[in-house]
């Protein structure tokens, strides 16, 4: 396995080049893989392939990360993924990437939202998945679904088989798990067969402590890698034995959200620090 970061963990100086200051900065780091977002004003074909160009003299794999409203139907849920797949191709072609996490959105539609029901909407999602893989497969892209906040484990599972794509898989976020009331090492047994990269997290959960924090209910802080209640050591044993490719899989690190005075850069090192010390026995050279 891999480890990465996020863009957003990774501070850079105001005015550099987002993409290589960052590859710069997590190959300093010894990070092998870097997530990229690609806002529109980044589309610049020529910089993009002097950010690969770089990436690879410093061994840092470029991992795109998108997402799209995949409950959609007819005509709209076409559109929806060509729009997605043309900014996948865009990367593809320019940053040289290979696979892209994909997330369902909006974040409110989850599987408690009202409105269409459960099955229907994953019927929905399979559909528009299916055709967004169709259409980048010939870049050579592999997507993965995310569990982004919406959906268990198992419910992943039920998506990505209906859509019956062999390029498409799974991305497991660690952390996602507990805001669906789900244990995160129960979600990746669910996922583990399918998964080809994962969101690194932690939470710390107060499932209720008015007394000390007036929180009235359930309650996951967003913490640096350690410091919470993710079983992360356990999750990545389990992806060690089930995963289809287990070597190639990319950890990378990720807040749940940072807070408005949060020191970025201490979460960053924190995060770092741990996870190459107690994950050393799955991390490759």
């Amino acid at each position: 396995m891999k480890l990465g970061s996020v863009p957003g963990l990774v501070t850079i100086p105001e005015g550099a080049d987002p993409i290589a200051a960052r590859i710069e900065k997590v190959a300093k780091h010894g990070l092998q893989v870097l997530g990229v977002f690609l806002r529109p004003e980044m589309r610049d074909a020529a910089n993009l392939e002097r950010a690969a160009e770089l990436a690879h003299k410093r061994g840092v794999e470029l991992r795109l990360g998108t997402g799209g409203s995949f409950y959609l139907e007819g005509d709209d849920a076409r559109a929806e993924a060509e729009r997605v797949a043309e900014n996948v191709n865009f990367a593809a072609r320019h940053l040289g990437i290979r696979f892209s996490s994909v997330a369902a959105s909006p974040m409110s539609m989850h599987r408690w939202a009202p409105g269409l029901p459960l099955d229907e909407r994953k019927r929905r999602a399979s559909a528009t998945l299916a055709r967004l893989a169709d259409a980048v497969a010939g870049a050579g892209v592999t997507l993965g679904l995310e569990n982004h906040c919406d959906w268990r484990g198992h419910e992943v599972v039920e998506i990505v088989k209906g859509a019956n794509r062999p390029n498409l898989k799974m991305q497991i976020d660690t952390g996602n798990a507990f805001s669906v009331f789900e244990e995160p090492v129960d979600c990746a047994r669910a996922m583990a067969p399918w998964v080809v990269s994962c969101h690194l997290k932690d939470l710390h959960v107060t499932p209720f402590n008015f007394e000390k924090d007036g929180c009235r209910g359930t309650r996951a802080v967003s913490v640096p890698l350690g410091e919470g209640h993710v079983d992360n050591v356990e999750i990545c044993r389990i992806l060690k034995q089930q995963a289809p490719d287990p070597d190639s899989i990319s950890l990378i690190i990720e807040p749940f959200y940072m807070e408005p005075d949060a020191d970025v850069d201490v979460f960053f090192t924190r995060s770092v620090a741990w996870a190459k010390k107690h994950l050393a026995e799955f991390l490759s050279a």
